[in-house]
């Protein structure tokens, strides 16, 4: 029997991510992970193998998330206080909100605008250098930020989503989904 969780087999093979995640992930963080899959697969948005244990999905044209089991501790860097779960048995959700400011109104009219701060990811050293970048968002202007060009200058991460987190993270995905539509790409 092949073992689905190596880099080698995963390459050959590309598989779901729902057959990868009970091979790391346990208890409610894989139930919570599960149904969320599930729920990106009923609206269209199904996470695509892209590389070892990390997954995406595009929609009009561009990249909307990606899903990552953690590979180092760095990986898992913005855990919540309260998440008791081992890194390594942890998965990290990131949503490409290239669109957010078209949408900051909802987001505020939600009430999800200190779930998104939340999710910031700050520069660390990475490839050598330093990439630190502002931005304005919500009407606060955050330094230090990680540029990341796929991130369009503001990554977000989240650790271990629990089921109302998840609920926050639904909804961000179908705010950005229907700006991309309104202007027709990202």
């Amino acid at each position: 029997m092949t073992d689905i969780t190596t880099s080698a087999v995963q390459k050959a093979t590309k598989p779901n991510i729902e057959d990868v995640f009970p091979h790391y992930l346990e208890g409610e963080t894989l139930k919570n992970a599960l149904n969320f899959i599930a729920y990106l697969r009923d609206i269209k948005m199904k996470p695509a193998w892209t590389l070892h244990n990390v997954w995406k999905s595009t929609s009009k044209g561009g990249v909307i998330y990606y899903i990552r089991l953690a590979k180092s501790k760095r990986d898992s860097r913005n855990r919540k206080k309260t998440d008791t779960t081992d890194w390594q048995k942890s998965w990290v959700f990131t949503p490409y909100l290239h669109n957010i400011n078209k949408y900051e109104e909802l987001i505020i009219s939600e009430n999800l605008q200190d779930f998104v701060l939340s999710g910031l990811q700050y520069c660390m050293p990475c490839t050598g250098r330093l990439c630190p970048t502002e931005k304005t968002i919500f009407g606060k202007n955050i330094k230090n930020l990680c540029k990341g060009d796929l991130y369009n200058g503001m990554a977000l991460w989240y650790t271990n989503p629990n089921e109302v987190e998840i609920g926050y993270l639904k909804k961000m995905l179908e705010f950005e989904k229907q700006a991309r539509i309104k202007i027709g790409h990202i």
